[in-house]
């Protein structure tokens, strides 16, 4: 896995995306980099994005739209979106998506497979049943996926992020943003 800070992330995501499954792990699962990458391909073309951590917010994707083109509307309609609430719906909503040409950004995969109603052994069959579908998905267009890492209470889970990472064509691990940065970025 390589590790990239965030200039070296959109340097390596400004490129054209090649048909491959490309995974990006980073605290938040990325969530602002993978919002600016939507709009980003929004202004281009169509964009599928599948949600399995409830993390798409249109609002910061119209603002990275607006700093591109004037085409607002347009571009955001574009996106089509679906989302998991659960890893059973996150696998029969990998299973049921057509192969397309269009790029697709599947933000926080992992989030659903998290759950501790799931044992981990479900789980980890959830998650084996996924990967084929992610692996035709992305022979066919760019799939980006996003996911965190594991917290120590979730640690027994890393499995889950392995598996993940070993089914994955190319993998970054982004460096988190120190704090004193982080605060002062809000002035």
């Amino acid at each position: 896995m390589s590790t990239l800070n965030r200039p070296g992330w959109i340097s390596a995501l400004s490129r054209p995306l090649g048909n491959q499954l490309m995974l990006v792990v980073a605290p938040h699962a990325a969530n602002p980099l993978m919002l600016e990458l939507a709009a980003r391909l929004a202004v281009e073309q169509p964009l599928r994005v599948m949600d399995g951590g409830n993390r798409f917010n249109v609002y910061p994707v119209a603002k990275a739209v607006r700093r591109r083109t004037a085409k607002l509307e347009e571009a955001l309609g574009r996106i089509t979106l679906s989302r998991a609430f659960t890893c059973y719906q996150l696998q029969a909503l990998l299973e049921e998506s057509p192969n397309t040409s269009n790029p697709t950004l599947l933000l926080d995969m992992l989030s659903t497979f998290l759950d501790e109603s799931v044992p981990l052994a479900e789980s980890r069959r959830l998650l084996g049943q996924c990967l084929p579908h992610l692996r035709r998905l992305a022979g066919t267009a760019p799939l980006v996926v996003s996911a965190k890492p594991m917290t120590p209470i979730s640690l027994e889970r890393q499995v889950l992020l392995d598996t993940l990472e070993a089914a994955a064509d190319q993998c970054w691990e982004l460096e988190p943003v120190p704090e004193v940065k982080r605060q002062m970025e809000l002035f």
